[in-house]
């Protein structure tokens, strides 16, 4: 699948300019790192070598080489499934993954910007909706419509998505806008846009079949665990006046009662860090709670509902996380053998950006929660706090600033025009001054 990509073209200038000063970098880090390995006399040595390296050394290299042996807009991009959080509703996130520095750094231990949209599809209906990534990965707080458009791949194909590495921003922007909230947003994004120039490029996009049956990669399947054990909890903590009722009405015994709720505080607890926690850091709490759940000698009827939902996450948590770990491994001691996978093939993708597409997969399980990827509604409080601040600032900070590079404008090429006047003045005195003394002589 292809899909078009703009940036602004300052970025690209300044990224070319980073790019060269990383590439010099990464070569001395790749340098230090090779000389170490062979220093090392024993296997003790070149043990505390990679413990020096730390746990994301094969990010570092497989990222390092793409970025320092690519072009500041090459970009790789998938779509993740997962079920919505109501009845009906299903969710595409389509992540754009660029070969950016972020700026003018020295760094090259990351991909650049792992920027995303929200897709949601109404089953039933057929309804479209999209969520923009505002700034700092926070999400848009009002969706646009794409219902028009049909289907996930007609509105990846019709429509362009916008890269703003200066907002940490990945932003859909339809051809044409219907409707006067939509109508007036997109051309407030214009004036926002003032008068800079984009470059375009298309980029591959692996779709959410690929990664789910080509590469066996099931996060639908994780993300349905959670999503599913939330709602059974829900269901059971209930409110305190359907506990009453319960107590009441089914005269459930005081000390069963009282582990059901020790019971319920613990999935509590294990349903913040699934939310909240990225996927890599999730594997030993949920087998601690598994393994406490399927123990228990005579279960209660809430701890026999639970067994099997937390048998559910932990199974698919460990599937995805092993299956990221495996494709990671591949990509680097399997490499011609990856690259020729069935995935890849009809898209235009060199083995640097195949590889860094399995390091930016095991990344994002990494460093993303599920809330962050595909679940703003799930967000912690300060998380919704900042979604609101940068959804409510920085369209209007955007046109305010385009507003002033539009006064500043005129005032620039008055002032380089009357440098340019002082500058011949300058000279044409410095020539009748040489004539002069010319004439004299």
């Amino acid at each position: 699948m292809k899909v078009k990509l703009k940036v602004e073209s300052k970025w690209l200038e300044l990224e070319r300019k980073s790019m060269s000063k990383m590439k010099q970098s990464y070569e001395e880090w790749e340098r230090e790192t090779l000389k170490k390995a062979k220093d090392a006399s024993d296997l003790r040595d070149l043990r505390k070598v990679f413990y020096e390296l730390g746990d994301r050394w094969e990010f570092n290299q497989a990222t390092g080489a793409w970025l320092a042996g690519s072009e500041p807009l090459d970009t790789i991009g998938f779509i993740l499934r997962m079920p919505g959080l109501k009845p009906n509703k299903e969710r595409f996130v389509v992540y754009a993954v660029m070969a950016y520095s972020k700026g003018l750094t020295d760094q090259f231990d990351h991909l650049g910007d792992k920027e995303r949209i929200i897709i949601e599809r109404d089953v039933k209906t057929g309804q479209l909706q999209c969520w923009s990534t505002t700034g700092h990965g926070s999400m848009d707080l009002f969706p646009t419509d794409l219902t028009k458009f049909g289907t996930l791949e007609n509105t990846l194909s019709s429509c362009n998505l916008i890269a703003q590495p200066g907002d940490h921003a990945l932003r859909i922007v339809l051809p044409t806008a219907s409707g006067l909230v939509s109508s007036l947003t997109m051309k407030l994004w214009d004036i926002a846009g003032g008068t800079k120039s984009f470059h375009t490029k298309e980029f591959d996009v692996l779709s959410a079949d690929d990664i789910e049956e080509s590469l066996d990669f099931k996060f639908h399947r994780y993300a349905s665990a959670v999503v599913e054990l939330d709602k059974i909890w829900r269901h059971l903590t209930g409110s305190p006046v359907e506990w009453a009722k319960e107590r009441v009405l089914d005269k459930i015994p005081d000390h069963i009662e009282e582990r059901d709720r020790e019971t319920l505080r613990k999935i509590e607890g294990l349903l913040h860090i699934l939310w909240f926690k990225p996927a890599f850091m999730q594997k030993h709490p949920i087998e601690m709670v598994y393994e406490e759940l399927q123990a228990e000698p005579t279960p209660t009827e809430t701890q026999r509902a639970l067994l099997p939902l937390v048998g559910e996450v932990a199974y698919a948590l460990t599937d995805i996380v092993e299956k990221a770990k495996y494709l990671k491994w591949k990509s680097v001691i399997d490499r011609k053998s990856f690259s020729e996978s069935d995935v890849f093939k009809g898209l235009e993708l060199n083995n640097l950006m195949r590889e860094a597409f399995a390091a930016a997969l095991e990344d994002i399980l990494k460093e993303h929660t599920l809330a962050y990827i595909g679940y703003p509604e799930r967000a912690t409080i300060t998380d919704k706090v900042m979604r609101v601040i940068l959804g409510s600032i920085i369209l209007p900070v955007r046109v305010f600033a385009s507003f002033v590079e539009t006064v500043r404008r005129p005032f620039r090429k008055l002032l380089k025009k009357e440098e340019v006047e002082e500058s011949s003045e300058e000279v044409e005195e410095d020539a009748a001054t040489s004539e002069k003394v010319s004439d004299s002589s």
